[in-house]
């Protein structure tokens, strides 16, 4: 793509956010000339869980989940001085097939940007204070912590 922005710094964004998110967004803010892969991860609200159907769900952050989702994006970069990342968590009521998670990993190569990637999701869900409300279809709710 001509005339594409080279994102400053390996973490081009890392927010907790009420409004929608794609990881299109995520994947523009990571692209580069010189970025071989971008590997991309959305966490999609299903419309089920253990058995049970589920119709919507309300994500609820303490109110230093921004700073813990900035913090482990730029360790995630920090580890693999190759990669560029971009990871936005959605809080709020959603609807099934609404994104909560969205990430983003560029690299000069596939590798790094596949683990890296990984490591991404696999830190947020387990550090980043953020918990959710299932609501099901049978009327009941139930609290999921995101942590652990």
């Amino acid at each position: 793509m001509s005339g594409m922005t080279e994102p400053a710094g390996p973490v081009a964004i890392a927010a907790v956010v009420e409004s929608a998110i794609s990881v299109e967004e995520c994947a523009a803010a990571v692209q580069g000339a010189d970025r071989g892969a971008v590997v991309t991860f959305a966490g999609v609200v299903r419309n089920h869980d253990d058995g049970r159907g589920v119709e919507r769900l309300s994500y609820s952050a303490h109110p230093g989940a921004d700073a813990v989702l900035k913090a482990v994006a730029a360790e995630v970069a920090m580890a693999d001085p190759g990669v560029r990342v971009a990871v936005l968590h959605r809080v709020g009521e959603l609807a099934v097939g609404d994104v909560a998670l969205a990430c983003a990993v560029s690299s000069p190569h596939r590798a790094a940007a596949f683990t890296s990637c990984s490591t991404l999701v696999d830190e947020v869900k387990a550090r980043v204070p953020i918990w959710k409300e299932q609501f099901f279809d049978d009327g009941s709710a139930e609290w999921v912590g995101a942590l652990g």
